[in-house]
């Protein structure tokens, strides 16, 4: 519980005396932000800051009352003497927010200065799905979904080029502009991901207008010998499964030396509908990570390296030969092609390989800063394969290839009396080259960007303002009938941030955070002109779309007792110039198929929504859960409702666990809802949104915990009722029902 700290008025000669210190969690040994420190009996105090760390200034020669509070944890008291500058930690013992047994899914949600944070702490629970899968169940977050198999996330309606998804502290690049180019990253190198709600263009740069996602591997092990998990999934529908397994270690002899290898396979079949197959959407994947850290008293060298490589199979029913033959397909309620199960992934497919290399370096240039700098080379190759093979069957219908380079540096000076400034610098170089039929052309990339934030606190309020300037260049090469050219987009443009966090009483929280950000078009939405494969659409660009700029505004409110949990949190996103992908009349016949058209055209547009989540604890080992996310997304050039924004949802858990002895069991059936989107132009799509669905889920799991480590088994059962739906997310919707039931067992040990 948060302590008042009432006002005395006291005189003293002298009163320079400092005290600084930092807050640690007893267990993990994590930072503890935003806990209370105040002199007892006195109007002096602060918070600690993202990092634990707090400073009290200002204080004169006495014997005091130090006292500590954090949110979830015993209040410290502890008596000191004050005589000089003092270097003073508290280290809590964490209650309420110790992750205690197993849990199938531990999400939870913190404040990180400004921006809110919901976070999976446990991947490994979720092992074996997408990213979008795993992170589906966060209040203000849905799965854009291309079929059964290719998920990626959204976040307040916002998605690919919008969202950053910063992998192991680089910022994942790809062909990520695609609504079916599913995140070309394994989750299984997780031991956290965070998801930040809201723009968050300051720190990480251009294109982070809806949010970022964080995919944050553990520490490198301190103790040492050897460690490691190993974990084995199968799953029902689709009669697959994947395994994953992480070694580990450090050695006395070389003890400076850290490492850890990683790799993760999957195999899937066709997955199914309540009533039929969906043929051709299997799926393989393999992959593997390389991690290896250097430490001295002051400095540390790290290196990453990973692979990600998967093959995706495109439903053969939304491949369509006819304008006759497609609007049959619209009409049907089931496809128009349905084949038996099989393993094979045929054509229509993807093939998709994704390298990362890192080189990351710190140095402690002073008692309270720290120097980093991060160098990273990404290469991205994606092969679509159309249905027909028109001439070489080995060959992809197109390719495309990119490579990028990055360079970041920041420097955070902490203790700055009542400040922490946080500055850096970044630059990106990137090519992309495709070969086969058009849809996109080549180009380079070079961007350029600065940032400064700064963090000061004031009794119980901590301030935050932050701004940041980038530049972007993109030369695009394109082949016309005057022959071939090149076209240059220039951007220059800043991003601005201020925002406040409060404490209100002994169990509340306020923030506030207002912001711009932006981001340029990509050239898929100046120049595509043609079949986009995997999403089964002829999508056509717009040359002349100007920069998209987001102007923002969220609020939230924060309370936590012994027996509950609340978190309130509306925001508006005015977006001007929004670039928008909408359904285009007619469809187009190509050599390869009828297929629905959609256009690029640039609106003002404007987000508001609500994302709310409370949990009550009934008794200790009973709980319920609540959440709830709704979206209201408007064009304001055409005063009419947008179109591709999710509807409103909402979910309901009932929690049971029980710890006896080494074992802890969890059971938790769930609810979820998602309403009709009926917030759309009349005859604005090829098909009516469709009905609303309610769904029924089980999760259990049990842990044993013993000398060579911790035992874990989950089962999950997913549309428990075998519901027949369709979702308005599901770009497939147009063609085939959702998966059926399906059973997931997960068998894993940590040692």
């Amino acid at each position: 519980m948060f302590l008042v700290c009432f006002a005395t008025i006291e005189l003293h000669a002298q009163c320079d005396i400092s005290i600084t210190g930092r807050i640690v969690d007893e267990h993990d040994g994590s930072a503890l932000s935003f806990a209370s420190i105040c002199i007892e009996s006195s109007n002096k105090g602060t918070m600690s800051d993202d990092s634990g760390n707090y400073t009290l200034e200002g204080l004169c020669p006495d014997t005091i009352v130090l006292v500590c509070a954090h949110l979830g944890c015993e209040t410290i008291r502890d008596t000191l003497v004050l005589t000089e500058d003092l270097v003073h930690d508290f280290n809590p013992e964490h209650h309420t927010e110790m992750l205690e047994g197993i849990s199938v899914v531990e999400k939870g949600s913190k404040v990180s200065g400004m921006q809110t944070m919901s976070t999976l702490e446990n991947p490994e629970l979720h092992s074996g799905e997408s990213l979008g899968e795993m992170l589906e169940d966060v209040p203000g977050l849905n799965s854009l979904s291309t079929g059964g198999a290719i998920t990626k996330p959204m976040i307040h309606g916002l998605h690919s080029n919008r969202l950053l998804i910063w992998n192991n502290g680089v910022r994942q690049e790809g062909q990520q502009w695609g609504n079916e180019h599913a995140p070309e990253l394994d989750p299984a190198i997780a031991d956290e991901i965070q998801v930040i709600k809201g723009p968050a263009g300051v720190q990480y740069g251009p294109d982070a207008v809806g949010g970022v996602i964080l995919i944050m591997p553990n520490s490198l092990p301190d103790k040492f010998g050897l460690g490691g998990s190993m974990i084995i999934n199968g799953q029902l529908n689709g009669l697959g499964g994947s395994s994953s397994l992480i070694l580990e270690g450090r050695s006395k002899k070389w003890s400076a030396l850290r490492w850890r290898v990683q790799g993760s396979g999957k195999k899937i079949g066709d997955l199914n509908s309540p009533d039929y197959v969906l043929s051709n959407t299997g799926a393989e994947e393999l992959n593997f990570s390389y991690a290896m850290s250097l430490t001295k008293e002051k400095a540390a060298l790290n290196v990453f390296y990973s692979q990600f490589n998967t093959n995706l199979g495109i439903l053969g029913a939304s491949h369509i030969g006819n304008f006759t033959d497609l609007e049959r397909a619209f009409n049907s309620s089931v496809p128009l092609e349905i084949q038996q199960f099989s393993y094979e992934v045929r054509r229509p497919y993807q093939h998709v390989e994704h390298e990362l290399v890192k080189v990351n370096g710190t140095l402690e240039t002073s008692e309270n800063g720290k120097l980093e700098l991060t160098y990273a080379r990404q290469y991205n190759l994606r092969e679509e394969f159309d249905r027909h093979r028109l001439s070489n069957p080995e060959r992809p219908g197109l390719q495309f290839e990119i490579v990028t380079h990055s360079l970041d540096a920041t420097h955070t000076q902490r203790n700055l009396g009542k400040h922490r400034l946080k500055t850096g610098i970044s630059g990106l170089y990137q090519v992309n080259t495709f070969e086969g039929r058009f849809f996109i052309p080549g180009f380079r990339k070079w961007t350029g960007g600065l940032f400064a934030i700064d963090r000061w606190t004031s009794g119980s309020s901590i301030f935050e303002a932050g701004g940041r300037l980038d530049y972007v260049l993109q030369e695009v090469y394109l082949s016309e009938q005057s022959g071939f050219n090149k076209y240059d987009h220039r951007y220059l443009q800043p991003s601005l941030s201020l925002g406040l966090s409060k404490l209100i009483g002994e169990n509340g929280k306020w923030k506030l955070n207002a912001g711009t950000c932006w981001r340029p078009p990509n050239v898929n939405e100046l120049y595509s002109n043609g079949l986009h494969h995997g999403a089964a659409t002829y999508e056509i660009g717009n040359r002349h779309l100007q920069a998209e700029v987001s102007y923002s505004l969220s609020s939230g409110f924060y309370y936590q007792s012994e027996s509950w949990k609340l978190q309130v949190e509306p925001y508006v996103n005015y977006m001007r110039d929004f670039i928008n992908l909408i359904p285009s009349f007619p469809a187009t016949l190509t050599i390869r198929g009828a297929f629905p058209t959609f256009e690029f055209q640039q609106i003002d547009a404007l987000l508001c929504g609500l994302d709310i989540q409370a949990e009550k604890s009934i008794v200790d080992w009973l709980k319920l859960k609540w959440s709830a996310s709704i979206l209201r997304a408007r064009d304001l050039d055409a005063k009419d409702w947008l179109v591709q924004m999710p509807t409103d949802r909402s979910s309901l858990a009932l929690s049971y666990e029980q710890i006896k002895g080494r074992y802890t069991l969890k059971l938790s059936p769930q609810l979820a809802w998602v309403n009709k989107q009926w917030r759309v132009p009349p005859a604005s799509d090829y098909v009516a949104p469709p009905d609303g669905f309610f769904l029924v889920g089980f999760q259990s799991g049990v842990k044993r915990e013993g000398k060579s480590g911790v035992t874990f088994l989950n089962i999950e059962i997913n549309n428990l009722l075998n519901e027949r739906y369709r979702s308005y997310l599901n770009r497939y919707r147009y063609f085939a029902d959702e998966v059926g039931f399906n059973l997931k067992v997960r068998v894993g040990h940590r040692f």
